[in-house]
């Protein structure tokens, strides 16, 4: 007895196997167009470049060639080492994030994030000055430009290396409220701390120093300094009192 052949069973099969093959076949020439494709140029993102001007595109291209010592643009992306060409660019302590991939249009793609600081440090330790930024992290202040921020001081940066402790977490915190409000941004010159952590703030205006105590209790204290600013010393003058504390609850004391 002679069997029937299931054409309908052949063709799918057979379609199955096409599909198959012609993925195998992409994958393959993908690979090799990958593999013998070459860097046609360099491309560069700077992410927050409105917000701060450390570094521009030039810098990192040459960070990224050595100072144009390797050549990227016409080179085998596969003869291209990116993790090699990402640590070249981060050893820029102004860039906080860097990312080195191949884009589809052929190019060699580098997306830069730099930090943005919050605050100088002024260090009285015999290190250099450097910026913090909302995080916490220290990097040091660019050649190219400077960042019109609050001051830091006192023996409290003494040999510290970040502000990323948890027992920093609160003087961290207050810095960024500071730089967030833009009546307090403009203020509010420089804040020096002593070894225990006390803050005494320095006024753009007026002559008085304002005794804040530690970073607790900030936003009420913040307050109280507002209505200072805003109803007391446009009364009294702003060159009537030399000394004025918020480090007391409820309180505004004026000398």
């Amino acid at each position: 007895m002679e069997k029937k052949l299931n054409f309908k069973k052949i063709g799918k099969w057979v379609m199955a196997g096409s599909a198959l093959a012609g993925v195998v076949i992409l994958i393959i020439f993908s690979s090799n167009t990958f593999s013998t494709d070459r860097c046609k140029k360099i491309e560069i993102k700077i992410k927050n470049a409105h917000e701060q001007f450390f570094i521009d595109k030039k810098e990192i291209e040459n960070l990224a060639t050595k100072q144009g010592s390797d050549q990227l643009t016409g080179r085998l992306f596969e003869k291209i080492d990116l993790r090699e060409v990402e640590k070249r660019i981060l050893k820029n302590k102004q860039i906080k994030s860097c990312q080195v991939f191949r884009g589809i249009e052929g190019n060699l793609n580098i997306d830069i994030e730099q930090h943005i600081p919050v605050a100088r440090i002024l260090m009285s330790d015999g290190r250099e000055d450097v910026y913090v930024d909302n995080e916490g992290y220290f990097f040091p202040l660019s050649e190219r430009y400077s960042a019109r921020i609050i001051l830091l001081s006192g023996e409290y940066f003494r040999n510290l290396p970040s502000l990323k402790q948890q027992r920093q977490e609160n003087l961290l915190n207050f810095i960024n409220l500071i730089n967030d409000d833009a009546f307090l941004r403009a203020q509010f010159t420089q804040l020096d701390i002593n070894r225990a952590g006390n803050i005494t703030i320095v006024p753009l205006l007026g002559k008085h120093l304002v005794e804040f105590g530690e970073a607790e209790n900030v936003q009420n204290r913040l307050n109280r300094l507002k209505i200072f600013y805003k109803q007391i010393l446009p009364v009294q003058g702003w060159d009537t009192f030399t000394h004025v504390s918020v480090k007391y609850d409820g309180q505004v004391v004026c000398k």
